[in-house]
């Protein structure tokens, strides 16, 4: 037991003062480091921009809001009586009808995931999707329905990367 005890402690020693202990091993990663995640807004495009060296858009961010809280939400802003019903159960709440401009990343999609009646249901063309923003107003029968439909926006590093329209009845 004594000379188990004598050989921890021996190793547990440094030594003489002019021995230098090895540096503790570190890990290395070749991956890069993963930038912000992208992120989901909801809103209004009022105008898009094609001149420049990027297209642009201004848009006016909105909350959709379904179910309890679109209830509590338009019966505080005296949209609806309270006990009234919310029209098909959503309420878009804008308080704040300032827009920012975006670029749009050259590469953006433009996606229906939640308009099924929207290019019944298919991705589209981002110059077509601009076009339509100087056209006059459009029905569900268009391709797009530029500024007269709400806009879901994923933002990644800075810039608009998809656009998916929001239907609603």
């Amino acid at each position: 037991m004594l000379l188990l005890s004598l050989a921890l402690v021996a190793a547990g020693c440094g030594g003489g003062e002019d021995e230098k202990a090895a540096p503790e091993p570190t890990q290395t990663s070749t991956q890069p480091t993963p930038g912000p995640s992208p992120t989901e807004h909801f809103g209004y495009i009022r105008s898009v921009s094609t001149a420049g060296p990027a297209a642009t858009l201004a848009f006016d961010e909105a909350e959709f809001l379904t179910g309890d809280a679109a209830q509590k939400a338009a019966e505080e802003d005296g949209v609806v009586a309270p006990g009234e019903a919310v029209p098909n159960d959503y309420y878009i709440q804008n308080r704040d009808q300032t827009t920012q401009t975006l670029r749009i990343a050259n590469d953006a999609r433009i996606t229906a995931k939640r308009c099924p009646l929207c290019r019944h249901g298919r991705d589209g063309q981002l110059d077509s999707f601009l076009a339509s923003f100087m056209k006059g107003r459009q029905t569900f029968a268009d391709p797009y329905r530029g500024k007269y439909s709400l806009y879901w926006l994923t933002i990644k590093d800075g810039e608009v990367a998809a656009i998916d329209e929001q239907y609603v009845p």
